[in-house]
């Protein structure tokens, strides 16, 4: 007859939806979970661009686990490295990596984050490294490793928003950021966090 079906182990479970499928492809379930130490991603994404991010991330990364803010255990001994993916919400990292940023102790970090404007420019970049030193700082003798930023596709909900604020009118300068943002993070994106974050981490990990 058929083999029977192996139950799925608790953290199978607790993970499904955001766990590496590469992963379980080319070592299988129980190296997964075996390993002393594992790459914990956290993710908080709102419109899919960081989860996106956060997937190309985690099948570069051997035996890391991915998972929401929400999900996170009290006991986090078993994670390092760990690597926070968030947005930019007002000018600051979502509420959620924020509350989750204080229980790090002793953990090498990595930030990644996706944003409507422009990644490229000197105000992006300077968002993102006082964003990613401000989470790190939050906790206990962390370190901050490396970050990735790049564009997302903005939530119509914010922009709208933002259109109120500024009268109701959209600028061309601001309509050609949205239509360039819709289309990223795109494949080019994926690759480039996953080469950022495989070439530091994947050496030890």
């Amino acid at each position: 007859g058929r083999p029977k079906r192996r139950p799925k182990s608790a953290d199978a479970k607790r993970t499904r939806g955001l766990y590496c499928p590469l992963w379980h492809q080319r070592f299988g379930i129980n190296d997964f979970f075996n390993m002393t130490e594992k790459p914990l991603i956290i993710i908080s994404s709102r419109t899919g661009n960081t989860l996106a991010v956060g997937h190309a991330v985690c099948d570069a990364l051997p035996g890391a686990v991915m998972m929401r803010p929400s999900e996170v255990p009290e006991d986090l001994s078993s994670y390092n490295p760990v690597l926070l993916g968030f947005w930019c919400d007002r000018g600051d990292a979502p509420e959620d990596i924020l509350r989750i940023a204080p229980r790090l102790r002793n953990k090498t970090i990595g930030c990644f984050a996706t944003m409507g404007g422009d990644p490229e420019g000197e105000k992006s970049k300077a968002w993102m490294q006082k964003t990613s030193e401000k989470l790190v700082a939050m906790g206990e003798g962390n370190k901050l490793a490396e970050t990735f930023l790049c564009r997302g596709r903005i939530d119509p909900e914010v922009f709208q928003r933002m259109t109120d604020m500024l009268g109701g009118t959209v600028s061309p300068e601001r309509e050609a950021g949205r239509r360039l943002s819709e289309t990223h993070p795109d494949r080019l994106d994926l690759d480039r966090a996953a080469q950022i974050f495989r070439g530091f981490f994947g050496g030890s990990w």
